[in-house]
């Protein structure tokens, strides 16, 4: 967890100056935004009318509004840092901030209705050009139960500075660290409304040994013995647990599209060759994360007295 930390502490820069955005600018952003989408002319219009701007100069569409009649949120903020780079030169601001209220991930995530979740959503994206950095200083999912997931991470190789060198990013960017952190009351199984195998459902015994064999075929060397206990002590309170769970990850050359495309090949490579399913996922677990540390810590919540 300390190298981690060491690792985006290193990475952090005095706080991004974000733009006052306008109407005028907001409405410009997505116009940019729905050209790359390709979206046809009367849609856009209809969309970039519905786009206002608040006092306090976020940039802000309400779901239900015309154009956005199927928007799965009630609001949707964002404002960017030197926000004309992306409508004068269509390359990525320097910094993003997004705010949604309302989300509602059961249509992406393939949820039943029983499991969907009013959600919050807040990230604060920037990139660093010299440094050839996008740093995710911290995306946070959380419900109106208090159960909370959190994400900061660092990728690295990646350079922002025209449309080819964008092109050229998408064969080079690499992660190098990353933390998620889970703080769960208990309260809710399934607290986020993530589509949950439909074997699994209904069955907390199932779950919980699908989470043991998971943990058990990561590889020695990506996590040690103290970790897969943790892992292991977590997945034992499934389907509720109540506690805070954080997991850290880094990898020492970075992880990018090759290695991910290298395990996944040679996974379907193993299983054309007659290997078992499970032989096969624990090969495809070695690629991917080799060169990847993993440490977690997983503390439950106290007892509480009746």
């Amino acid at each position: 967890m300390r190298a981690l930390a060491a690792v985006l502490m290193m990475a952090a820069s005095p706080v991004a100056a974000f733009d006052t955005m306008t109407r005028t600018m907001c409405q410009d952003s997505w116009a940019v935004f729905a050209d790359y989408l390709g979206l046809i002319e009367a849609d856009m219009v209809g969309q970039t009318q519905s786009i206002t701007a608040t006092p306090q100069g976020w940039c802000r569409i309400k779901g239900q509004s015309a154009g956005f009649e199927d928007a799965q949120f009630a609001t949707f903020d964002w404002r960017s840092d030197d926000n004309a780079r992306w409508t004068e030169q269509e390359i990525p601001p320097l910094g993003l901030q997004i705010r949604i209220t309302g989300l509602d991930l059961s249509d992406v995530a393939g949820s039943t209705p029983d499991t969907r979740r009013d959600l919050t959503f807040d990230a604060t994206l920037r990139q660093e050009p010299a440094a050839g950095q996008i740093i995710l200083e911290r995306a946070v999912l959380a419900n109106d139960m208090g159960d909370e997931l959190a994400v900061s991470g660092v990728i690295e190789r990646v350079f922002l500075s025209s449309t080819s060198m964008m092109q050229v990013s998408i064969g080079s960017a690499a992660f190098k660290a990353g933390l998620v952190t889970m703080t769960l009351e208990g309260r809710q199984d399934n607290p986020f409304g993530f589509a949950i195998d439909a074997e699994l459902r209904g069955h907390p015994q199932a779950r919980q040994q699908a989470a043991f064999d998971l943990i058990s075929r990561l590889p020695e060397g990506v996590i040690d013995d103290a970790t897969r206990a943790e892992l292991m002590a977590y997945a034992g309170d499934l389907p509720s647990p109540a506690g805070t769970l954080e997991i850290s990850a880094a990898s020492e050359r970075g992880l990018g599209l090759m290695q991910l495309g290298a395990s996944v090949a040679l996974s379907f490579a193993a299983i054309m060759e007659d290997a078992s399913v499970e032989d096969a996922e624990r090969h495809q677990l070695e690629i991917l994360l080799d060169g990847v540390t993993i440490s977690a810590d997983w503390t439950p919540a106290a007892p509480v007295a009746d």
